[in-house]
């Protein structure tokens, strides 16, 4: 697999992704586009590393950490791993 993830966000005014999380893995993002956040919908996309260690029709929860202004929000996303 390519270990591309397609996440829309919905922003409420600018933000910046400053960290991403697949929780129970140990994958790392790679590459995140688009970094910045714009008010309104925002199409990422997200190159994870190893993704040989997900198991295939397993639903994970991929946690986004924003910083928003001096604040530090994180979202969450569930996303379905096929190969």
């Amino acid at each position: 697999s390519d270990g591309l993830a397609f996440i829309t966000l919905y922003a409420s005014t600018q933000a910046m992704i400053s960290s991403i999380k697949v929780e129970g893995t140990t994958l790392n993002a790679v590459m995140v586009n688009p970094v910045i956040l714009q008010p309104g919908q925002n199409g990422i996309v997200i190159k994870f590393d190893n993704v040989s260690q997900l198991i295939p029709g397993t639903s994970y929860t991929i946690t986004i950490g924003l910083k928003v202004g001096g604040n530090l929000i994180e979202v969450r996303a569930a996303a379905t791993y096929y190969p």
